[in-house]
């Protein structure tokens, strides 16, 4: 992008270009401020608008006392926004020991590069920038992350685009003059549900496919839905996934529509006490899930590459599998399933990042 420069993010006025998720609305503005009452609780947040992947952001944020804060980057707008995406925390430090969540630190996963002093009620500045796998963080100036993120095993794996947010993590702070500079020209990424139609997507077998409030949704019967995309070999899909009434569901990749070769299948099938939950590579690495996912919205990503495959769930690593094999190693497409009766299941923001 040419001649990127800062721009508002929040008007000082009211919400517009912000959406909050959660059950409880506890964000205003006011005079100039965006209020975070402390009322809402997790899993309540704001997010903007518009999904963001290589910035530099500014704001300026005041806490109450004993405050927690911070500020999501990358988020999905589903899921854990701070596991999937990234988080930089904000809080009061008023504890002896650096840790994972200190002011500075990308929370749970890296402590800061420097603490700042303790403080709370007085108005402190943060600037981030995020290119790419490179993320740089300031607080009042001072360098509090410098890092590479595919240097990490774990933090590598995190979403490239996503939404900017602010949580309510159960106690009240403000944030003011929020801007934003776009840095770059965004990552081009396959998206094959255009939110309206199943336009180019072929059936195998059977079941009951369609659209509804701009997901695809399947139900009753035993077939997978092929994705109109070229075949693919290394990639990562993303989607937002909820599943009805245990359905037994799954995601066939390398596949194809007609043949023998299906492709091999990432499960979504929720009782815990299974041979296969959500999130195992089906026969191949059961899912370390330990929790519940019916009837919710949640972030599935899912990475192949050469005959490796690791699967996360809301930001959490669940299965890993490197050892793919004969015709798991083909190039091919990518499917969904619905392999029960009297159940659905529901799939939406599919996003494919094709992989080198």
């Amino acid at each position: 992008m040419c001649c990127a420069e800062f721009r508002p993010l929040f008007n000082g006025r009211n919400l517009e270009g912000w959406v909050h998720e959660g059950p409880r609305m506890s964000f205003s503005a006011e005079k100039g401020e965006l209020v975070v009452s402390g009322r809402g609780n997790p899993p309540n947040w704001l997010r903007t608008a518009a999904e963001y992947e290589d910035f530099r952001l500014r704001f300026e944020y005041k806490l109450e006392e004993w405050a927690e804060a911070g500020v999501y980057l990358r988020a999905p707008r589903a899921g854990w926004p701070s596991r999937a995406g990234l988080g930089l925390f904000l809080a009061h430090d008023f504890h002896r020991e650096v840790t994972k969540y200190d002011t500075g630190a990308l929370t749970g996963a890296l402590p800061p590069v420097k603490r700042p002093a303790p403080s709370w009620g007085v108005w402190h500045s943060v600037e981030i920038e995020l290119v790419g796998e490179r993320l740089k963080a300031k607080v009042d100036d001072s360098v509090v992350q410098d890092v590479d993120l595919a240097a990490d095993a774990e933090l590598r794996q995190r979403l490239k685009r996503g939404y900017i947010g602010f949580p309510d993590s159960g106690y009240g702070w403000r944030l003011r003059n929020i801007e934003i500079e776009e840095l770059g020209s965004p990552t081009k990424f396959l998206e094959p549900f255009d939110r309206r139609t199943l336009n180019g997507w072929r059936l195998r077998n059977e079941g009951m496919w369609s659209v509804r409030d701009g997901a695809i949704y399947g139900a009753n019967g035993h077939g997978i839905l092929y994705a109109p995309t070229p075949e693919l070999l290394n990639f990562e899909l993303t989607m937002l996934v909820r599943s009805h009434n245990q359905v037994n569901s799954g995601v066939f990749l390398r596949g194809d529509v007609e043949g023998p070769r299906r492709g091999f299948e990432v499960q979504i099938y929720s009782p815990l006490d299974t041979v296969f939950p959500t999130g195992s590579i089906y026969n191949l690495a059961r899912s370390k899930v330990s929790a519940e996912y019916d009837g919710r919205w949640f972030l599935m990503q899912i990475r192949v590459e050469g005959p490796r495959c690791v699967v996360r769930l809301d930001g959490e690593t669940v299965a890993e599998y490197e050892r793919l094999s004969g015709e798991a190693l083909k190039p091919g497409r990518i499917g969904l399933q619905i392999h029960r009766e009297d159940s659905a299941v529901e799939f939406k923001d599919l996003r494919i990042r094709v992989l080198p």
